[in-house]
């Protein structure tokens, strides 16, 4: 088949992956799976896994070589712009209610994983597609652990939601643990990058630009849009003006934190963190569904070019993923179970913090994605870790259910810690 002209093609992708995304949204709305996990798999099967496997010359005509870029940047404008609406919502007062129990089980998410990481890092550190390149054992164990402890935070808000846990103690010491520990997490693989390519200063851009992006976002940014957002107070509805600062606003932390290695996904949250509360915000909160129905499916089709299920088809690659389950569900899950027990919670609460913690989703895809694009993560690894992160997601319904969600309801306490 001849390739379409770059703009035809980008086109029938759109329509594609929007058509596939929507009726896999639909299909896991009716299995009580949230929507998002609908598109998470939506993208693999996109990919080389199945639409590859099945009509290879079709899909390579669909998603040519050439448009890889243009997809990868739609898609971070979506994965950017939904955790800007995520932090549009997000309450830094009614977190801080909660702050030894918040920090308790994001640190418990966080070394636990790190620990269970050594074993695993030195039983498989001679696996053939593994790791790519030549890293050391350290750089494997701080990536494994990397990789063990995130949470699938746009994915864990967006299960918090639609559990109708948003305003609640346990919606929020969730989302605010997830944050936290995501944001331990990218700061070691800025580490394990920067020493994988030579590059000390990648640590220091990581850092230093964190912790001005928070400065920003809690001093800078309101002062500058105070103006705007008592003018869109006054009129009762957003101004032009008012948009395109945002707008601009919104670019300006996802390049940032692009350039500084902590994904576009930490300049998204942080803006919309830094709106001020008002007519303003509440306006932009209205763009939620547009930014997740539109954009989000764009960022799961690029991953889902990555992925090659068929790599798993093997006995010896087949038991590795057994492993890395059973660790990432120790590691992460108990972990924060015992954590919130040890600060307080009963059982059933503290299984369902720990059965929303366990998802990995989102953010597991981009983290392996910015692996493969640094050549440190094998195709082997990558396909065990993207399972892995579905097999996971899909557990936190159901085990948040199992746990905590029928039993609080019947007593009338649901949400409550």
């Amino acid at each position: 088949m001849s390739p379409l002209p770059l703009i035809l093609s980008l086109c029938l992708q759109a329509g594609v992956i929007l058509g596939v995304c929507f009726l896999a949204g639909r299909l896991a709305t009716k299995l009580g799976q949230p929507s998002v996990v609908g598109m998470m798999i939506a993208g693999v099967l996109l990919g080389p896994s199945m639409l590859g496997a099945i009509w290879p010359a079709e899909q390579s005509w669909i998603f040519p070589d050439a448009t890889r870029d243009w997809l990868k940047a739609v898609g971070g404008l979506g994965i950017g712009g939904y955790l800007f609406c995520v932090g549009l919502d997000f309450d830094l007062a009614k977190v801080r209610e909660r702050g030894a129990l918040t920090m308790a089980v994001a640190s418990a998410g966080v070394v636990v994983p790190f620990l269970l990481a050594v074993p695993l890092a030195i039983s498989t550190q001679h696996v053939l597609g593994w790791f790519a390149g030549e890293p050391s054992l350290g750089q494997q164990v701080l990536f494994l652990g990397a990789a063990l402890s995130i949470t699938a935070f746009p994915m864990l808000v967006w299960i918090v939601r639609s559990k109708g846990l948003a305003d609640s103690p346990m919606g929020l010491v969730a989302i605010s643990a997830g944050a936290i520990g995501d944001a331990f997490a990218w700061i070691i693989l800025a580490i394990v990058l920067a020493s994988f390519s030579g590059s000390p200063d990648l640590i220091f851009r990581c850092l230093f630009g964190s912790i001005l992006m928070i400065v920003a976002a809690k001093y800078a940014v309101p002062r500058l849009l105070a103006g705007l957002s008592a003018d869109c107070e006054k009129r009762q509805s957003l101004t032009w003006s008012a948009t395109l600062a945002v707008a601009a606003l919104f670019l300006t932390f996802i390049t940032f934190s692009s350039w500084c290695g902590m994904h576009v996904v930490f300049g998204g949250f942080l803006c919309g963190l830094a709106i001020p509360k008002g007519e303003l915000n509440r306006r932009f909160r209205l763009t939620e569904p547009i930014v997740g129905s539109w954009l989000l499916p764009f960022f799961f089709a690029y991953s889902g070019l990555q992925t090659r299920l068929d790599v798993l088809l093997t006995p010896s690659v087949l038991w590795l993923l057994g492993l890395v389950v059973v660790v990432s569900l120790l590691g992460k899950g108990g972990a924060c179970w015992c954590a919130a027990r040890w600060a307080g919670l009963d059982a059933a609460a503290a299984g369902g913090v720990a059965s929303l913690m366990n998802a990995r989703g989102l953010m597991e895809l981009i983290l392996l994605n910015v692996g493969l694009a640094a050549g440190l993560v094998g195709p082997v690894l990558f396909s065990v870790l993207v399972v892995m992160a579905i097999v996971t997601t899909l557990m936190a319904g159901p085990l948040f259910e199992w746990t905590y969600g029928r039993r609080a309801r019947l007593s009338g306490k649901y949400g409550g810690l």
